[in-house]
């Protein structure tokens, strides 16, 4: 990352995505309070967040879009859609609307988000990779401490419109940014671009047992977070009675924990080992879900809990994807597209099955449970075929 450009455009991308990531963040510490503003049961909140979450299962539809078009034209006709989403939001309270509105974020980060990865595999040498994407994934962690003040306070003052308006400037701000600091990437004339259907990406990722098993670590760890955050706000609002403006303070507990995942990947992961990084990460957030649960008589262990065990999630993610970028190198973008899917699967899947567990048999301890089982066969996929490989080398 000598180059000063490159540093700058990643750092741009980076503010870019955060606000890209607000969209995903913000509704769930504040799920029951969404669903009360709008006049409708938790479920249909926890529903339309699912379906939000799911969205990447179409991921590879729209993998060659950068090779056709170039990445930063991609990146910034996906934020200037989740713009025009914000707008419409702005317009009234109304569920279906709200609805719309989650979805079309939904699409539009999945865009978004595995050119961003394709930019850096394509100008960061792996052994630099690490820091890279943990810089890119700052965002991340840093969305939730933005979002989760920011999106408590508007919601106590003003409204959900209010929350949509805020993310309508700040989309386009980062549109703006992008398109003053990222140089053009535009394809070579005459390139011919192979449109991949999503059957022809995955018969490029079967053909790899490398790459099934990446999907089904991510797969499995998307599961076991979604079932288990998907119902943190409902918890945390229930056990210590928090009313908005706190909730929103105790989840940057949350971004805390995942800043110092993401500075501990970018600092240390391309010396002392990605995979490693990875297993021990997957380890400490799979035990956190099982004891997690059983802290309700105490908010300040609860809190320290929730630190450990997403400093121990975000780890084992972040830690990971630098893998990813080197398993398929021809095929870059499917690949990526790919983990997306798998992500986003994932969180459909968590969202519907936690949704089930805890409104449905109001146990969150049951919930740690199944996700602490899940988790764990995510490190048993990890450990058992992914490594450290050379550059090429799948």
């Amino acid at each position: 990352m000598e180059n000063r450009n490159t540093i700058l455009s990643v750092i741009t991308l980076t503010l870019g995505r955060l606000v890209v990531n607000m969209t995903r963040r913000f509704p769930y510490p504040f799920l029951p309070e969404i669903a009360r503003q709008l006049s409708v049961p938790l479920s249909s909140v926890q529903s339309v967040t699912a379906v939000q979450s799911g969205m990447g299962v179409i991921s590879p539809l729209f993998g060659p879009l950068s090779e056709r078009y170039g990445r930063k034209r991609v990146m910034m006709a996906a934020m200037g859609g989740m713009a025009v989403a914000s707008l419409i939001g702005a317009l009234a309270p109304q569920f279906w609307l709200f609805a719309a509105v989650m979805i079309s974020f939904g699409i539009g980060k999945i865009i978004f988000d595995p050119v961003l990865l394709a930019y850096v595999g394509d100008r960061i040498p792996y052994h630099r990779r690490g820091l890279a994407i943990g810089t890119t994934e700052l965002s991340w962690a840093g969305s939730l401490i933005v979002a989760a003040p920011l999106a408590g306070f508007l919601l106590e003052r003003s409204g959900l419109q209010a929350v949509f308006a805020v993310l309508a400037v700040l989309f386009a701000a980062g549109i703006i940014a992008i398109g003053i600091v990222v140089p053009a990437d535009h394809p070579e004339k005459g390139k011919v671009v192979t449109v991949v259907t999503p059957w022809d990406a995955w018969g490029i990722i079967r053909s790899s047992p490398v790459a099934i098993a990446a999907l089904t670590y991510t797969f499995c760890v998307s599961v076991a977070n979604e079932t288990f955050f998907i119902n943190y706000g409902a918890w945390m609002e229930s056990s210590f009675k928090l009313d908005l403006a706190q909730l929103g303070a105790v989840t940057t507990v949350i971004a805390l924990a995942e800043v110092i995942g993401e500075i501990t990947v970018l600092s240390i992961s391309d010396r002392i080992g990605k995979r490693r990084l990875t297993l021990v990460g997957v380890v400490i957030s799979s035990l956190g879900y099982i004891i997690l649960p059983n802290l309700s008589f105490s908010l300040p262990l609860t809190l320290g809990m929730l630190f450990v065990m997403f400093l121990g999630l975000e780890t084992a993610i972040v830690a990971a994807i630098p893998l990813y970028t080197e398993i398929l190198p021809d095929s870059r973008s499917v690949m990526m597209s790919g983990i997306i899917g798998a992500a986003s699967t994932g969180r459909l899947v968590g969202a519907l099955l936690g949704g089930f567990l805890y409104t449905g048999l109001n146990n969150f301890v049951l919930v740690g449970a199944v996700s602490m089982v899940i988790g764990l066969t995510a490190f048993t996929a990890f450990w058992r075929y992914l490594h450290e490989r050379p550059a090429g080398n799948a």
